[in-house]
């Protein structure tokens, strides 16, 4: 059960608006259901990786915490603290990234976290078109709440970055400003 009614539909409006702004594809689900001023103590599960690089998963699990520690919406759990909770209650994340749910459910409760996000990478890599080379970044990421495990709010983020002769304006040529520029947007 999500917690209280539509309390919190400003901000998915606001949130809505911000994404149809951006220039990148990105796809956004609000639970109709979720009172959004309900989460404000987060933990963030470390980003599994689906796509070929092999610390893609790490790389935007540390860009998304830092876009939500900027973004100051939240109170993000101090991911050290949130791993040794989950240890403590041998809830570790398997190789595909899933935790069973009630041990999910007990950490979170114990570090008093309303929401857990976790997230997938799908693509993150350089691709080459004839001369140029431009980095691409595809992942998802969703807020659960933490004592139910339904989904709060689910985005998912597809951009590709520019190839090495910037033609105005901020660069995203490398990965990395990419990944960055990707996270600040779903957050």
């Amino acid at each position: 059960m999500v917690r209280g009614g539509v309390r919190g539909g400003g901000l998915a409006a606001a949130i809505l608006l911000g994404l149809a702004g951006c220039a990148a594809p990105a796809r956004l689900y609000v639970n109709p259901q979720a009172d959004l001023s309900y989460y404000r103590k987060v933990a963030v599960l470390p980003f599994t990786n689906l796509s070929g690089y092999g610390l893609a998963g790490e790389r935007l699990t540390r860009a998304f915490v830092t876009e939500l520690i900027i973004a100051d919406r939240f109170q993000v759990v101090e991911p050290s603290e949130f791993w040794t909770a989950l240890e403590a209650l041998g809830a570790e994340p398997d190789v595909e990234g899933r935790v069973d749910p009630q041990k999910l459910k007990d950490t979170a409760a114990r570090i008093e976290a309303t929401g857990v996000i976790r997230g997938a990478v799908t693509e993150y890599q350089m691709q080459r078109f004839g001369q140029e080379e431009f980095p691409v970044l595809s992942f998802d990421a969703e807020l659960l709440d933490a004592a139910t495990g339904n989904v709060v709010w689910r985005v998912s983020i597809s951009k590709k970055g520019k190839g090495r002769i910037p033609l105005g304006g901020s660069s995203t040529r490398t990965l990395g400003s990419l990944t960055q520029r990707a996270c600040a947007q779903a957050v």
